[in-house]
């Protein structure tokens, strides 16, 4: 007890000589002004040290302050009363100075947060004449807009208050701000129907001229970002805004980075982390946009085959919850998407990553029909529920088909690794729930094209640039091969119908166009293939082949009985010149002829 009340005394002691230092720090200057980008566009002053867990320094500190004041209090009786109290005071000073994020600078010091950052990539850029948009704000406030529903991080009334920020630049703006209100009025104008431009009064040349001035300055705010970029939630904000036009924009590469950069700074700002209590607005927002950036984390990552950067594991963070978060159908589309994002976290983990590759095939395959039950499971109840409550307007609906589409890919890809339940079945021949899940998701994409392509197809190319930004397009290659297996004419048929819904996506962008072409190659390959089956069937039966035997004299032995009716199959390697032509695979197309032998072999016999 003695040695206990000795160290007090002298942590005491120590630490009234650490606020008298406090104390006379006062004086000097801290922090720093206001950092100006471009004109008019202004950043948070000082770094931020930002969230830390409980491995930390901040964290043992906290607990040994905790200790000592706890210790403080049941000695009190053998301290004097000013010595209780600068122990206190101490401890309390320490949990200060190490959670601060200021920090002090000496007269003579250099502050590096004092140098005005530049964005010549912003000079000179205008926006939209006033007028239309406060006609566009009128309007949102009375018709629920496309653009909060597909990204719900930020509500009508804060758009509008930013929105005023920029238009009535009384005060210096951030670039998150100025990305924002961009972002939003994009999307806000492209989404006017005939009625609405009645509405507003605009022509469709305006709306066009408006989009257009909207996209480049949205191009110059993504080119002037910056690699070391303050933690914030209007950071996080714009960051996610971004990656949806980047998505939509067929961009996926650049929206990995953007989506990887937000799912960082929610972690340096805590989110993964926060509390249950209090309950109330603020705590919503960050909910809501923390799980957005995580689906959209995980999805990008599943697609790119990449680690993805927020880990489920490390999560205490709520669930958004319904009607308090997000109310309505909305809602329920939401938490249906973070479910999603769980699953294929979870399938990151047990199927497709370098420990899974270590599991035997047996356990992988037992990992992928449970994972197939919970994404089956889990769409049966959003269908239930919107059955029950059924949204009255039809951009819930878009949603909800673009949910069903991921399903049926999901499943493809992971019955993809159970292997057929056949036989001797062909190489190219998958699982027969694999082959079922893949021709749901393209009929799926042929009725959406049909009817949401036909509305609007603008608006058709960005759903089409989601999806395949948010789950890989699997379910056209399992298709093509098992067409290529049974010589299936109605699979074949279904696989035109999808190269035909997914066209527009060929003139948006590079990646876009890749995706067409290589989706329309296979669809030639198999379109030859079934093409070579159906004329070798209709062709006459060959004569039998006499063969000599010694022993019992000559007899004759049906072609289709031989080691070379095994190959009716086969392509030469001037067939594939033929199909393949275009298609850069490192190596002569002839060559591929013999990679692909043990799937579609090669009888020898060239014209």
């Amino acid at each position: 007890m003695e040695n206990v009340n000795r160290s007090l005394q002298e942590v005491s002691h120590g630490l009234q000589k650490l606020l008298r230092n406090s104390e006379q720090s006062k004086g000097l200057p801290s922090g720093s002004p206001a950092l100006l980008i471009g004109n008019h566009v202004s950043n948070n002053p000082g770094p931020s040290e930002g969230y830390r867990g409980d491995s930390s320094f901040n964290a043992h500190v906290q607990r040994v302050t905790e200790a000592l004041r706890d210790a403080a209090a049941n000695l009190d009786f053998s301290l004097t009363d000013q010595s209780a109290s600068t122990t206190m005071s101490a401890t309390q000073l320490i949990q200060e100075a190490a959670g601060g994020e200021k920090t002090t600078h000496s007269e003579g010091s250099i502050n590096s947060s004092s140098f005005k950052v530049q964005y010549p990539e912003l000079e000179g850029r205008s926006l939209p004449p006033l007028a239309p948009v406060l006609k566009l704000l009128r309007l949102m406030q009375t018709e629920k807009q496309r653009f909060f529903i597909d990204v719900p991080v930020i509500d009508e009334a804060e758009f509008v208050e930013l929105c005023q920020r920029v238009y009535f630049a009384i005060d210096d703006y951030s670039l998150s701000t100025w990305a924002t209100v961009n972002t939003g009025l994009y999307y806000l104008f492209l989404a006017l129907g005939e009625h609405e431009r009645s509405q507003v009064g605009m022509t469709v040349n305006d709306v066009q001229t408006y989009s257009q001035l909207l996209s480049a300055n949205l191009e110059a705010a993504i080119q002037s970002l910056r690699l070391c970029h303050e933690p914030s939630m209007e950071g996080c904000q714009a960051l996610a805004l971004l990656t949806a036009f980047c998505m939509k924009s067929g961009r996926s590469a650049l929206a990995w980075s953007l989506i990887a950069a937000a799912s960082r700074m929610c972690i340096d700002l805590g989110w993964h982390r926060l509390p249950r209590q209090p309950k109330g607005p603020e705590l919503s927002k960050k909910r809501r946009i923390f799980w957005w950036v995580y689906v959209i984390d995980k999805g990008m990552a599943f697609t790119f085959g990449r680690t993805p950067s927020i880990h489920q594991y490390d999560i205490a963070t709520e669930r958004t919850s319904f009607p308090l978060d997000i109310p309505g159908p909305p809602g329920y589309l939401y938490g249906g998407f973070v479910e999603f994002a769980v699953i294929v976290g979870d399938m990151h983990i047990q199927l497709f990553s370098a420990y899974a590759q270590r599991t035997s095939p047996q356990k992988r395959a037992e990992n992928a029909r449970a994972f197939a039950t919970r994404l089956i499971q889990v769409n049966n109840d959003l269908k239930k529920t919107l059955r029950d409550e059924p949204p009255a307007d039809a951009r819930f609906q878009d949603a909800s088909v673009l949910f069903d589409i991921i399903m049926h890919c999901l499943v493809t890809i992971v019955y993809r690794i159970i292997p057929c339940d056949e036989s001797n079945s062909h190489p190219l021949q998958c699982h027969v729930g694999c082959i079922e899940a893949a021709r749901q998701a393209l009929s799926t994409i042929v009725q959406a094209s049909q009817t949401l392509g036909q509305r609007n197809p603008v608006g058709w190319s960005m759903f089409l640039n989601l999806l395949f930004s948010l789950v890989p397009f699997a379910c056209f290659v399992v298709l093509a091969g098992n067409t290529v297996a049974f010589s299936s004419t109605e699979d074949l048929a279904l696989l035109f119908s999808a190269v035909c819904a997914i066209e527009p996506i060929a003139s948006g962008s590079p990646s876009g166009k890749k995706l067409y072409d290589v989706c329309k190659l296979f669809y030639q390959f198999a379109s030859f293939s079934v093409a070579r089956q159906t004329a070798i069937s209709a062709a006459p039966a060959p004569a039998p082949v006499i063969v000599e035997d010694p022993s019992v004299g000559a007899f004759a032995v049906p072609l289709e009985n031989t080691e070379a009716s095994f190959y009716e199959h086969i392509m030469a390697p001037q067939d594939w010149d033929t199909v393949m032509n275009g298609f850069d695979l490192g190596t002569g197309a002839g060559a591929m002829a013999s990679f692909v032998e043990p799937y579609i072999p090669f009888d020898g016999q060239l014209p």
